[in-house]
């Protein structure tokens, strides 16, 4: 009986040093929620309310289960608690994860806020896959389709009748030298018959 009781009573003082080790929360988080979703390269609002320190010391993202999380990177220090919020540019090039959360101070006067996500598409966007899965466009059916409206056969119609007018001057001119033919024939008739009238006095 007597062990029994010693045993009990070792555990309870076990207890109590445990709790009192435990300090409450500095600061009561009101955001980020547990489940929250943020997008890399976006802000992040931190907010809190009931700070029992004046400034916090530090804040850390860190990652993995909520009993083993590792630190990741420091993203503020000596925060004034009084401000009640705080604003984090998330980077763009955070890796994608579920088991994020932030630490507030440091042992044993700390805060903790999670799990959330951190999305971060990463790869190549939408718009690119989409460009890379296009078929490439032919050129030379670009080309044919930029000529057709200015076809070759159009401009061919004025070229040939330009090339019937000026054939056309040739047959004027052949017609004209015939006429002067036939006008140095006649004076060549009018003038034999004058030299056979005067031939005809002398004999």
């Amino acid at each position: 009986m007597k062990f029994f009781g010693t045993s009990i009573l070792i555990s309870a003082a076990y207890f109590a040093s445990v709790v009192l080790a435990q300090e409450p929360p500095i600061i009561s988080i009101t955001s980020p929620l547990p489940n929250t979703k943020f997008k890399a390269g976006q802000e992040a609002i931190i907010s809190w309310i009931n700070p029992t320190v004046q400034v916090i010391d530090q804040l850390v993202l860190a990652k993995g289960p909520s009993n083993a999380l590792q630190p990741i990177l420091t993203i503020a220090k000596d925060i004034n608690a009084k401000d009640m919020k705080y604003v984090w540019k998330i980077p763009s090039d955070i890796e994608s994860g579920t088991e994020y959360a932030f630490e507030f101070g440091t042992s044993p006067k700390m805060a903790f806020a999670g799990p959330f996500t951190i999305e971060n598409s990463g790869g190549p966007s939408a718009s690119s896959n989409n460009s890379q899965n296009t078929v490439p466009v032919n050129k030379n059916n670009v080309a044919v389709a930029a000529a057709s409206p200015a076809s070759p056969s159009s401009p061919s119609s004025p070229s040939g009748s330009s090339t019937s007018s000026a054939q056309s001057p040739s047959h004027s001119s052949g017609t004209h030298a015939s006429g002067a033919s036939k006008e140095v024939a006649n004076q060549a008739m009018a003038a034999l018959g004058m030299a056979a009238i005067v031939a005809a006095q002398f004999f």
